[in-house]
């Protein structure tokens, strides 16, 4: 069960393909330090839960140089983080949500009208265009900042006096993302200073840099309206000196803000189109239920409804599609990663002694996809999430015995876990794409109304079909990348078929 072996990276699926070999808990060294990577459900829940444990920042401050410094995606859990955290969380309020509908709608019909302009025979690279509508939808909703990345696009890239700006944010995102794992996989790779790559990397790095501080200007010279994160960021104190935050210290929340939104939103939509172009059975019965909501265009009604809030909560099959896809490309496949500074830890009743500095990591894409902890885990079956509770955890994966004895006590020094939940109200979960515990992504509010609206809206108007360039389901595969979000390798080149112009 414990495994203990020195490779200098791991792949999203490397991890989940070890705990099919080695089980539900085993060991592996990166570097310097070792890690106890975890798939069990139960004990994944306490300690991602546990306030013994911590973020890895050794991991994450590679990402420091670009986000301008520790933040909510990559700080620890101190008084900083939790003072910011409360300050901007109302930001993704229902009531707030609600309001950001609006603009996903509209952007999501200018996707709409992008998509009719370009016409089907020839493909285009719908990850690119997610990746845009994210990068609009954010600006607006959390910076009342109108990226314009989407009219960037239809004008051309050469074309309209926004085309700089939005051409500076677009770049470093789909671009530094080599530089940054790079620094992850070779740290020394920085001091290259003769390498072409490194030079570009760091041109890239300042033109990020640029795009953040006048976000942060934008932010300050106008009055960002209530509630919303510009606004509440602001309005945020620095816990030691009760006084509103510095420039530097907001900087890296803005950074932050956009490089975790845009990417993962933009690609999981891009995974739901593979995925419903691979299954045209799920996609016929998506379809239906869009054309019973009377949304979805035909020859008969080429002009649907247009989507409503309340649509969302009734598209019951599009949310299940959109959870499948989610447990199979989880946003953040390499999950979570949790260390102890302080103190040994014992895990499953003593069975297992981890010495402070341990890593434990929970890889988000091996807790949705082994065998263990779900039933045909390699299918794309949204109807298993038409079942209440398919999230929870519904068998424990290593033998009865390493249960017994587990209480639900926490001491300095000793991580331990209940067997049972008697009332079943906190059953642990097998599935968390936004993450678990008090490091839950603040945002996952804003997605979960992006991704639905933007699927209905794209869905309700054409059927996507993958390009030959792309070599089918294996060749899609093969470039799949695990830098930090699961994304695409050259994006996802697809054609859009209207469906007014299907025949039934």
């Amino acid at each position: 069960m414990l495994l203990s072996v020195a490779p200098c990276c791991w792949s999203t699926r490397q991890a989940t393909e070890w705990a099919e070999e080695f089980g539900p808990i085993y060991k592996v060294r990166f570097l310097f330090y070792h890690a106890i990577v975890i798939t069990d459900p139960l004990l994944a829940r306490y300690v991602l839960r546990s306030k013994l444990l911590d973020k890895f920042r050794f991991l994450y401050s590679f990402l420091d140089p670009f986000l301008a410094g520790p933040n909510l995606l990559t700080g620890n859990t101190d008084e900083h983080w939790r003072a910011v955290r409360k300050g901007v969380a109302p930001a993704f309020s229902a009531a707030n949500m609600r309001a950001a509908f609006t603009h996903v709608v509209e952007r999501s019909e200018k996707l709409v009208a992008i998509l009719d302009g370009h016409g089907p025979r020839t493909p285009i690279n719908v990850d690119n265009l997610l990746l845009r509508e994210s990068m609009d939808i954010i600006g607006r909703v959390g910076f009342e900042y109108e990226m314009g990345a989407l009219e960037s696009l239809a004008a051309g890239d050469d074309a309209g006096p926004g085309r700089n700006a939005v051409h500076r944010v677009e770049e470093p995102l789909s671009v530094l993302r080599t530089p940054v794992v790079h620094r992850v996989e070779e740290p020394l790779s920085v001091l290259r200073v003769w390498d072409a790559g490194v030079r570009h990397g760091r041109s890239l790095l300042e033109q990020w840099k640029e795009v953040v501080r006048k976000l942060l200007g934008h932010i300050q010279r106008i009055d960002p309206g209530d509630n919303t994160f510009a606004n509440l960021l602001m309005a945020t104190r620095d816990p030691k000196t009760g006084k509103q935050l510095s420039d530097a210290q907001m900087l890296p929340e803005i950074a932050a803000l956009f490089f975790a939104g845009i990417d993962t939103t933009g690609h999981t939509g891009t995974w739901a189109l593979f995925l419903l172009a691979q299954h045209p059975e799920v996609e016929a019965r998506l379809a239906a239920e869009l054309d019973a909501a009377k949304l979805l265009a035909t020859p008969a009604r080429p002009r649907p409804h247009q989507l409503q809030w309340a649509d969302l909560g009734r598209l019951t099959y599009l949310q299940a599609v959109i959870k499948e896809v989610l447990r199979m490309y989880p946003p953040v496949g390499l999950g979570q990663i949790r260390i102890s500074h302080r103190h040994d830890l014992h895990l499953a009743g003593g069975r297992i002694r981890v010495p402070r500095g341990t890593a434990l990591w929970v890889p988000h894409h091996g807790m949705h996809n082994v065998s263990f902890n779900w039933d045909r885990p390699h299918d794309f079956l949204p109807e298993r999430w038409l079942a209440p509770g398919t999230e929870l955890a519904q068998q424990r994966p290593m033998p009865q015995e390493w249960y017994a004895g587990w209480d639900a006590q926490l001491s300095a020094g000793q991580l331990s876990v209940a067997a049972d939940d008697a009332d079943g109200q906190d059953a642990p979960k097998r599935w968390f794409p936004f993450a678990e515990g008090p490091r839950s992504c603040v945002g996952k509010s804003l997605a979960q109304v992006t991704l639905p609206a933007t699927l209905a809206i794209l869905l309700s108007h054409f059927t996507f079909r993958l390009a030959d360039e792309m070599g089918g389901a294996e060749g899609v595969r093969a470039r799949e990348t695990y830098s930090l979000v699961t994304g695409i390798k050259g994006g996802m080149m697809m054609h859009a078929v209207p469906r007014v112009d299907l025949q039934d």
